[in-house]
């Protein structure tokens, strides 16, 4: 009876113990159940992301392939490697357009990853797939767009719907990862980020300005009538707002799309007015003085190159007046050399110039070898050669454009049209080269060097520049900027070099030395002022001038050896000048941007 009695609770104990162990089981059924879950929708999402990014390596590889297919002028493998990165670029974008990774991009730490991807997959489709083609269509039609010396307006024109659709496709792509912080990225993901943003950025205002070059050309070369251009070539040895001195001319006759150099001459036959050949505002006066208008070889001091192309013209015509001009185009020496790279190796006096001689050869060797009386000649006859091979056989039609595009993007190249149509088609474009005014949000600043040694000193002078915001109240932004000038010889080393070169002491700069008159523009409707030179404050000798509602003054810079002098200053931006601003330097002997972003501090 006791064993049974034993046997009894030895049973409840044991159903008590199963008791509690179901109802723990019950508490945890569930949790295992989400826990389970989650691990497999976490590989899912892991599967599902080396998936992505080996999308995206083949849309780099594809990419690749099209670059170099491009530069070949290879149709099939241009057309090969498009295909190939649609492909890719649709494998990303559907694998990350989905329930899946828009909640993944909730999460912390790796959210803000997670939506990057999503926007770069989704930027590159849209690219691979509206944009890429447009481009590889236009291009497998380039090459032979000018032929014999004349411009084939008809395919010119032809490019224009391929182009604008490109342009539209890379426009929109940008805008979807242009808002986008990387700056908490992870890994590796963060300089490719950028490096694609980067990269699509420079597409798009790339595409924006060949189209609105298939829009203006026909019309430029004489598709709708004669024209006639004033062609300036720029001096980069003797530094000027726009980049350099106005030395030499060639009058341009457009028609029918065959371009033909008529008359060419120096600069120096002008000589001087006594007074300017168009009225000058008083800012203007203040600033640049009277030689602004009265030397045509001045007309660069101002920074503005329509203005200075009204003045130019004006003098051209007072002076040749052969005919009435429609515009005027200018282009420097180092921009000539990147013409070469797609021109190829062009035949002049006493030597063959090529993309790798022709600065040194025309802003250095012709001054220190050849005496001033035979100098104009020489950079006539170096002009000459260079136009007729522009409208010949050239090693590749595509590098020749690039190189147009890359001298305008430097700054080198500068198109001022007269006539109203044309002017509001170019409005806007990198070719224009106007000084900006009231911009809404974005605050400019402008940094132009003039040469005021009389001397050819440039081409040996350097230029570093930078602007930084470091605070912001109400919309209104404080900046910091420095420029530092430096030459590439020591004094005694220039000191040598021929007067000609070093200006022979002439206008009060001792040979070896040049003197630069730095002009600072601020934002419109802002501030200027702390201006101290290597330290010193200059503000009580400096006159802060209203140049169309621009702060703007003139700083003398004495440079005579390879360490720097520093220019410093403080600026205030306009009312409502809360966004990411823009930096724009004169062009100097070295080939890189001048044109770079201010970050925004607001």
């Amino acid at each position: 009876m006791g064993l049974v009695r034993r046997r009894s609770a030895r049973t409840k104990e044991i159903a008590r113990w199963e008791g509690r162990l179901d109802e723990r089981r019950r508490r945890w059924v569930l949790p295992a159940a989400v826990l389970g879950v989650l691990v497999v929708i976490g590989a899912y999402a892991a599967f599902d992301a080396w998936r992505v990014q080996r999308a995206l390596v083949d849309a780099d590889a594809a990419a690749r392939a099209l670059r170099t297919a491009i530069d070949a002028q290879d149709d099939p493998a241009m057309r090969a490697a498009s295909y190939d990165l649609g492909l890719a670029a649709s494998r990303a974008a559907n694998r990350t357009d989905g329930p899946l990774w828009a909640a993944l991009g909730h999460l912390p730490v790796v959210g803000d990853d997670v939506r990057g991807v999503r926007a770069l997959s989704g930027s590159l489709d849209l690219v691979a797939t509206d944009g890429v083609p447009s481009v590889v269509e236009a291009l497998a039609g380039f090459e032979g767009v000018s032929e014999g010396g004349r411009v084939d307006i008809a395919r010119v024109r032809a490019f224009e719907a391929p182009v604008a659709q490109a342009s539209a496709a890379f426009s929109d792509a940008t805008a979807m990862v242009d808002d986008i912080d990387a700056s908490g990225f992870l890994g590796a993901l963060r300089p490719r980020f950028e490096s694609y943003v980067e990269l699509l950025g420079s597409t798009d205002r790339g595409l924006r300005s060949a189209r609105t070059a298939t829009q203006v050309l026909p019309g430029l070369v004489g598709a709708e009538g004669p024209r006639d251009y004033l062609l300036v070539f720029q001096n980069n040895a003797e530094i000027r707002a726009t980049g350099g001195l106005p030395g030499s001319w060639a009058r341009v006759h457009a028609e029918a799309g065959e371009l033909t150099l008529v008359e060419q001459g120096s600069a120096s036959r002008f000589g001087a007015r006594p007074t300017p050949v168009l009225p000058l505002t008083p800012a203007e006066t203040a600033l640049y003085g009277d030689l602004l208008g009265t030397d045509f070889r001045d007309a660069t001091f101002t920074p503005d190159f329509p203005r200075a192309a009204e003045l130019m013209a004006a003098r051209w015509e007072e002076e040749v007046g052969t005919v009435e001009l429609d515009g005027v185009i200018s282009i420097d020496v180092v921009a000539l050399s990147y013409l070469l790279e797609g021109i190829g190796p062009v035949a002049a006096p006493g030597l063959t110039l090529t993309a790798d001689n022709l600065v040194e050869t025309v802003l250095s060797t012709a001054y220190r070898l050849l005496p001033p009386s035979e100098q104009d000649a020489y950079f006539e006859d170096v002009a000459e050669a260079v136009f007729e091979a522009v409208k010949g056989d050239r090693a590749s039609e595509l590098r020749l454009v690039r190189a147009f595009d890359r001298a305008a993007g430097e700054g080198r190249f500068r198109v001022a049209s007269f006539l109203p149509q044309e002017r509001d088609q170019l409005a806007g474009s990198r070719v224009v080269g106007d000084l900006s005014g009231d911009d809404g949000s974005v605050p400019h600043v402008d940094i132009d060097l003039n040469d005021a040694t009389g001397s050819k000193m440039s081409y040996y002078l350097r230029a570093e520049s930078s602007v930084v915001a470091t605070a912001c109240d109400g919309g209104v932004q404080t900046l910091e900027g420095e420029l530092r000038l430096r030459q590439t010889v020591d004094r005694a080393e220039a000191s040598r070099l021929p007067d000609y070169v070093t200006g022979g002491g002439r206008y009060g700069t001792d040979p070896g030395a040049q003197l630069v008159l730095v002009r600072l523009y601020g934002p419109y409707g802002g501030e200027l002022s702390g201006l101290t030179v290597d330290g010193q404050a200059v503000d009580d000798v400096v006159e802060v001038v209203d140049l169309d509602g621009r702060p703007a003054a003139t700083v003398s810079a004495y440079v005579d050896s390879r360490t720097p002098v520093l220019v410093e200053w403080g600026m205030r931006t306009g009312s409502g000048q809360s966004a990411g601003g823009i930096l724009i330097q004169t062009p100097g002997m070295t080939p890189r941007a001048y044109e770079r972003s201010i970050e925004s501090i607001c």
